[in-house]
């Protein structure tokens, strides 16, 4: 069962949003407990987040070897060495 809204992006826009919020409730110096809520919130969301990049079912067909520092020539590998 596939859930749209819980797409690789809204999944980075979540955690992303809980960090800023996390980091406004210390700037702002909101009440310790509102401060813990938003610090194990944005804790659970950056595991949620690696668990769910980790998963995700992206595959290309570049190889590491072929696009190694494909921007200079002297340092690109050819997969020999």
């Amino acid at each position: 069962m596939k859930r749209p809204w819980l797409t690789l992006q809204s999944v980075i826009t979540v955690t992303a949003s809980l960090v800023l919020l996390y980091m406004l409730s210390l700037l702002l110096t909101l009440p310790g407990r509102w401060i813990l809520g938003f610090g194990l919130a944005e804790m659970a969301a950056i595991i949620w987040m690696a668990i769910r990049i980790l998963k995700d079912p992206y595959s290309t067909t570049e190889t590491f070897d072929d696009f190694f520092y494909q921007d200079r020539d002297d340092l690109r590998r050819n997969g020999k060495e």
